[in-house]
């Protein structure tokens, strides 16, 4: 008896890109690395899924996790790729590692000579708030 069955995947390679959202999605990211609240700075290797989002958008899966999105200008060889896969789930290498105080994915090989600077303009969604059981946590001084 077949309880689940896996789709079949389709590896595609990218010349390497940020994953847009990364200050939003940080919940998210430190959920997938399963290393505790505060990891140590490290790169950590990720095999991410690309999968279709909200209208036009692709997003990222790590570890059954959104990790996420595929900036506009990356997306065009994702979204034909994704076409072409007939069902298969679409795979691409990837890494995550720590950025000035916020943890980035990084869509494709590790450069070996170190990551690019995160581009301008990449992250237009806000952080989310700190809760402890979904009410807001301020700080007086008004620091999060």
């Amino acid at each position: 008896m077949v309880l689940f069955r896996r789709r079949p995947e389709v590896h595609v390679d990218v010349t390497g890109f940020h994953a847009a959202e990364a200050p939003a999605m940080q919940r998210s990211v430190l959920e997938a690395l399963g290393l505790g609240a505060r990891p140590a700075p490290t790169v950590v290797p990720a095999r991410l899924q690309v999968e279709r989002g909200a209208d036009t958008r692709l997003v990222l899966v790590w570890r059954n996790v959104i990790v996420g999105f595929v900036p506009p200008d990356a997306a065009a060889p994702l979204v034909a790729a994704l076409e072409g896969a007939a069902g298969a789930t679409l795979v691409v290498d990837g890494a995550v590692h720590h950025v000035d105080g916020t943890w980035r994915v990084w869509v494709g090989p590790v450069p070996t000579d170190g990551f690019p600077p995160v581009p301008e303009g990449l992250d237009t969604l806000a952080a989310p708030d700190v809760t402890i059981l979904g009410v807001p946590v301020r700080r007086p001084d008004g620091l999060r």
